[in-house]
């Protein structure tokens, strides 16, 4: 399978990934052929990017967590979000709910923590699917995934990252209480609405500390998430030993989700230009030691993508050879524009060949 934009989705493929509603409703199932109506019934749902079998690719690619663990993430963080409410005022009985989330989620976190500690191979391969109106929910667990995967890259113990997950999970608890014209603003924000979004990082803490049980480092990052090492961040402009270890980690985690996720604003980028973005911040934005590892965690060119060699070669990346990311095993399928008989180019072997590009389509 292979992740496209849905401009790029030809007639004949077929879903390789359910599409969910935020509620967790199954919009689309596994499998459905994907016609010309069903596209644009897709595209009108939100969703610019899916994952498609066709005959170029029908590998499968794993999730680093079970499909239905991360969707009971998303709907229990979402059910927190709307028990909670804009205007932060809750009932008793609204109050008891939240607070049963807060502590559903953070028992969730653990389970998610262990799994991924029981696996051998590390590293996230799979996008997430996820249409605009679920942004919010499925960035929160998403941010959560990458920043455990990184804080194991830097060699923290597991009580360690139970406090990291659960502190990356709710880093941005404090939207819930920005308007949602704001957050869902298609243009460039004001400089008033601006100042509105940067509060949600001092809400966001001044929640979790009222309702919450969470340790004072889990709560750290919604309160210092934003801020960077140069000191340019927000809300005290921080510098480097300043901001917290989990907060520094969460940062690369949340900008980097945030630049292969499709917005109001923008389309998202494909995976290597988000990482040439956060290796070009190492040192300024991010911690470098940090950025270091996240490269070593996320593979730019999973199973199944489409690549254009530097000798104008075009095939489909057929396997990885890790912990060299960058030079997978291409299979060759066209040259100067002909379709040729498939071989294989293994890049760890070929010093001269590079991936120049990402296409979607030969």
């Amino acid at each position: 399978m292979r992740y496209v934009p849905i401009e790029y989705v030809t007639e004949g493929s077929f879903l390789a990934q359910p599409l969910l509603s935020p509620s967790g409703q199954v919009l689309l199932s596994r499998g459905a052929r994907l016609t010309p109506g069903i596209v644009d019934k897709i595209k009108r749902a939100g969703f610019y990017s899916i994952y498609i079998l066709d005959n170029i690719s029908d590998q499968e690619i794993e999730d680093i967590i079970r499909p239905e663990v991360r969707q009971r993430a998303i709907s229990t963080f979402r059910q927190l979000a709307l028990v909670a409410g804009r205007d932060g005022k809750q009932t008793k009985g609204q109050q008891r709910e939240m607070e049963k989330n807060i502590v559903d989620l953070n028992q969730l976190m653990k389970s998610v923590v262990d799994d991924i500690f029981n696996q051998k191979d590390l590293v996230m391969n799979l996008i997430d699917i996820k249409n605009i109106d679920s942004y919010t929910y499925s960035h929160s667990v998403n941010v959560m995934l990458h920043a455990v995967l990184l804080g194991v890259g830097m060699d923290l113990n597991r009580n360690q990252i139970y406090d990291l997950a659960a502190g990356s999970m709710l880093h941005d608890i404090g939207k819930i209480f920005v308007p949602e014209d704001i957050l869902k603003k298609p243009g460039a924000l004001s400089q008033e609405e601006y100042k509105i979004i940067q509060e949600h990082t001092n809400r966001g803490f001044s929640f979790l500390k009222e309702h919450t049980e969470l340790s004072a480092v889990a709560r750290i990052v919604s309160l210092q998430h934003q801020e960077r090492v140069d000191g340019t961040g927000y809300p005290f402009k921080l510098k480097d030993k300043e901001i917290h270890t989990f907060s520094k980690i969460t940062a690369v985690a949340d900008v980097y989700d945030a630049l292969i996720s499709n917005r109001h604003y923008r389309r998202a980028l494909p995976v290597n230009e988000a990482l040439e973005y956060i290796m070009g911040s190492g040192g300024s934005l991010f911690d470098i030691k940090m950025v270091k590892a996240f490269v070593q965690k996320v593979n730019p060119y999973p199973i199944g993508t489409l690549v254009k060699l530097s000798n104008s070669l075009k095939g489909v990346v057929e396997d990885v050879n890790s912990p060299f990311y960058l030079r997978p095993i291409v299979k060759i399928l066209r040259e100067n524009g002909q379709e040729v008989k498939p071989w294989l180019s293994d890049l760890t072997k070929e010093y001269t060949l590079v991936i120049e590009d990402i296409i979607y389509e030969l």
